[in-house]
Protein backbone atom coordinates (compact mmCIF):
# COMPACT_ATOMS: atom_id res chain seq x y z
CA UNK A 1 0.00 0.00 0.00
CA UNK A 2 1.39 3.42 -0.85
CA UNK A 3 1.71 6.27 1.63
CA UNK A 4 -1.39 8.08 0.42
CA UNK A 5 -3.50 4.93 0.75
CA UNK A 6 -2.15 4.27 4.24
CA UNK A 7 -2.86 7.86 5.28
CA UNK A 8 -6.43 7.65 3.96
CA UNK A 9 -6.98 4.34 5.77
CA UNK A 10 -5.57 5.77 9.01
CA UNK A 11 -7.78 8.86 8.73
CA UNK A 12 -10.83 6.69 8.06
CA UNK A 13 -10.08 4.61 11.16
CA UNK A 14 -9.76 7.74 13.29
CA UNK A 15 -13.07 9.09 11.99
CA UNK A 16 -14.98 5.83 12.43
CA UNK A 17 -13.40 4.78 15.72
CA UNK A 18 -11.91 1.54 14.50
CA UNK A 19 -9.00 -0.08 16.30
CA UNK A 20 -6.82 -3.13 16.02
CA UNK A 21 -9.10 -4.93 18.49
CA UNK A 22 -12.26 -4.61 16.39
CA UNK A 23 -13.55 -1.23 17.59
CA UNK A 24 -16.22 -2.23 20.08
CA UNK A 25 -15.58 -2.81 23.75
CA UNK A 26 -16.87 -6.15 25.00
CA UNK A 27 -20.00 -5.96 27.14
CA UNK A 28 -19.42 -5.80 30.88
CA UNK A 29 -19.74 -9.13 32.67
CA UNK A 30 -20.28 -7.78 36.18
CA UNK A 31 -21.65 -4.80 38.03
CA UNK A 32 -24.27 -2.28 37.07
CA UNK A 33 -22.65 -1.85 33.66
CA UNK A 34 -23.62 -5.45 32.84
CA UNK A 35 -27.32 -4.60 33.29
CA UNK A 36 -27.59 -2.71 30.01
CA UNK A 37 -27.20 0.82 28.76
CA UNK A 38 -26.69 3.39 31.50
CA UNK A 39 -29.55 5.84 31.96
CA UNK A 40 -28.27 9.21 33.16
CA UNK A 41 -31.39 11.40 33.22
CA UNK A 42 -34.87 11.01 34.62
CA UNK A 43 -36.27 11.66 31.14
CA UNK A 44 -34.32 8.62 29.91
CA UNK A 45 -35.68 6.47 32.76
CA UNK A 46 -39.27 7.60 32.12
CA UNK A 47 -38.94 6.97 28.37
CA UNK A 48 -37.32 3.60 28.94
CA UNK A 49 -40.08 2.44 31.33
CA UNK A 50 -42.71 3.66 28.87
CA UNK A 51 -41.05 1.74 26.02
CA UNK A 52 -40.70 -1.49 28.02
CA UNK A 53 -44.03 -1.43 29.91
CA UNK A 54 -46.16 0.34 27.31
CA UNK A 55 -47.02 3.20 29.65
CA UNK A 56 -45.54 5.57 32.21
CA UNK A 57 -48.36 8.08 32.62
CA UNK A 58 -49.08 10.87 35.09
CA UNK A 59 -45.39 11.46 35.77
CA UNK A 60 -44.70 13.42 38.95
CA UNK A 61 -41.20 14.70 39.63
CA UNK A 62 -41.10 14.15 43.37
CA UNK A 63 -39.38 16.17 46.10
CA UNK A 64 -36.49 14.45 47.89
CA UNK A 65 -38.32 14.64 51.24
CA UNK A 66 -41.30 12.73 49.82
CA UNK A 67 -39.23 9.57 49.38
CA UNK A 68 -39.68 8.83 53.11
CA UNK A 69 -43.46 8.85 52.77
CA UNK A 70 -43.24 6.62 49.69
CA UNK A 71 -40.96 3.84 51.02
CA UNK A 72 -40.83 4.45 54.78
CA UNK A 73 -38.21 6.20 56.89
CA UNK A 74 -35.85 3.27 57.45
CA UNK A 75 -35.65 2.28 53.79
CA UNK A 76 -35.53 5.89 52.58
CA UNK A 77 -32.49 6.50 54.78
CA UNK A 78 -30.65 3.79 52.84
CA UNK A 79 -31.54 5.32 49.45
CA UNK A 80 -31.53 9.09 50.03
CA UNK A 81 -27.77 9.76 50.00
CA UNK A 82 -27.41 8.08 46.62
CA UNK A 83 -30.49 9.18 44.69
CA UNK A 84 -29.98 12.23 42.49
CA UNK A 85 -33.63 12.50 41.46
CA UNK A 86 -36.83 10.52 41.74
CA UNK A 87 -40.25 10.49 40.12
CA UNK A 88 -43.41 8.40 40.01
CA UNK A 89 -45.63 7.29 37.16
CA UNK A 90 -48.58 4.99 36.53
CA UNK A 91 -47.67 1.90 34.53
CA UNK A 92 -50.97 -0.01 34.68
CA UNK A 93 -54.00 -0.50 36.95
CA UNK A 94 -51.90 -3.06 38.88
CA UNK A 95 -49.08 -0.52 39.23
CA UNK A 96 -50.76 2.90 39.62
CA UNK A 97 -47.74 4.55 41.30
CA UNK A 98 -44.27 3.24 40.50
CA UNK A 99 -41.22 4.96 41.95
CA UNK A 100 -38.34 5.69 39.60
CA UNK A 101 -34.97 6.39 41.23
CA UNK A 102 -32.02 7.87 39.38
CA UNK A 103 -28.58 7.35 40.87
CA UNK A 104 -25.92 9.91 40.05
CA UNK A 105 -22.31 9.26 39.06
CA UNK A 106 -20.91 6.40 41.18
CA UNK A 107 -23.81 6.54 43.61
CA UNK A 108 -25.21 3.17 42.58
CA UNK A 109 -21.91 1.58 43.62
CA UNK A 110 -22.00 3.50 46.91
CA UNK A 111 -25.60 2.39 47.42
CA UNK A 112 -24.51 -1.26 47.00
CA UNK A 113 -21.76 -0.82 49.60
CA UNK A 114 -24.14 0.89 52.01
CA UNK A 115 -26.80 -1.80 51.66
CA UNK A 116 -24.25 -4.58 52.15
CA UNK A 117 -22.92 -2.82 55.27
CA UNK A 118 -26.46 -2.38 56.68
CA UNK A 119 -27.09 -6.10 56.20
CA UNK A 120 -23.78 -7.03 57.87
CA UNK A 121 -24.65 -4.78 60.83
CA UNK A 122 -28.09 -6.38 61.16
CA UNK A 123 -29.98 -3.16 60.34
CA UNK A 124 -31.84 -4.93 57.53
CA UNK A 125 -32.29 -8.60 56.79
CA UNK A 126 -32.71 -8.82 53.03
CA UNK A 127 -32.12 -7.12 49.72
CA UNK A 128 -34.20 -4.18 48.52
CA UNK A 129 -37.57 -4.80 46.89
CA UNK A 130 -36.68 -2.40 44.09
CA UNK A 131 -35.52 -3.74 40.72
CA UNK A 132 -32.30 -2.32 39.29
CA UNK A 133 -30.93 -1.28 35.94
CA UNK A 134 -27.72 0.55 35.10
CA UNK A 135 -28.00 3.91 36.87
CA UNK A 136 -31.57 3.57 38.12
CA UNK A 137 -34.08 1.52 40.11
CA UNK A 138 -37.84 0.91 39.95
CA UNK A 139 -39.91 0.50 43.13
CA UNK A 140 -42.22 -2.25 41.91
CA UNK A 141 -39.67 -5.04 42.02
CA UNK A 142 -41.87 -7.73 40.49
CA UNK A 143 -42.84 -5.41 37.64
CA UNK A 144 -39.15 -4.65 37.23
CA UNK A 145 -37.98 -8.24 36.91
CA UNK A 146 -41.02 -9.71 35.15
CA UNK A 147 -41.82 -6.98 32.62
CA UNK A 148 -38.91 -4.54 32.50
CA UNK A 149 -36.11 -7.15 32.46
CA UNK A 150 -34.40 -5.67 35.53
CA UNK A 151 -32.73 -7.37 38.49
CA UNK A 152 -33.02 -7.58 42.26
CA UNK A 153 -29.90 -6.64 44.25
CA UNK A 154 -28.94 -9.37 46.73
CA UNK A 155 -26.01 -9.99 49.08
CA UNK A 156 -25.01 -13.42 50.39
CA UNK A 157 -27.44 -14.90 47.87
CA UNK A 158 -27.23 -18.59 47.09
CA UNK A 159 -29.58 -19.96 44.46
CA UNK A 160 -27.83 -21.45 41.45
CA UNK A 161 -31.15 -21.85 39.61
CA UNK A 162 -31.61 -18.07 39.40
CA UNK A 163 -29.83 -16.09 36.66
CA UNK A 164 -27.30 -13.77 38.31
CA UNK A 165 -24.82 -11.06 37.42
CA UNK A 166 -22.05 -10.34 39.93
CA UNK A 167 -22.64 -6.87 41.43
CA UNK A 168 -19.96 -4.21 41.74
CA UNK A 169 -19.53 -5.18 45.41
CA UNK A 170 -17.99 -8.56 46.23
CA UNK A 171 -20.45 -10.93 47.88
CA UNK A 172 -23.47 -9.38 46.16
CA UNK A 173 -25.27 -10.12 42.90
CA UNK A 174 -28.00 -8.84 40.66
CA UNK A 175 -30.54 -11.68 40.46
CA UNK A 176 -33.57 -12.27 38.28
CA UNK A 177 -35.71 -15.17 39.51
CA UNK A 178 -38.35 -14.55 36.83
CA UNK A 179 -36.47 -15.53 33.69
CA UNK A 180 -33.09 -15.86 32.04
CA UNK A 181 -30.98 -13.03 30.69
CA UNK A 182 -28.10 -12.81 28.26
Amino acid sequence: MNRVGAAVLAALCVLTGCSAGGGEEPPAERGSAALGARLDTMDQVIGWVEDKAGECARVVREKPADLRAFVGSDIAALYEPYVREWATCAVSPEYPKVGLLLFGDDRQLEFQRSWQRAMAEGKIGDGPTFAFGNGFAVSAGFLGVSTLDLYYFRCDYRDDRVPQVPADVDGCVYADPEHGHH
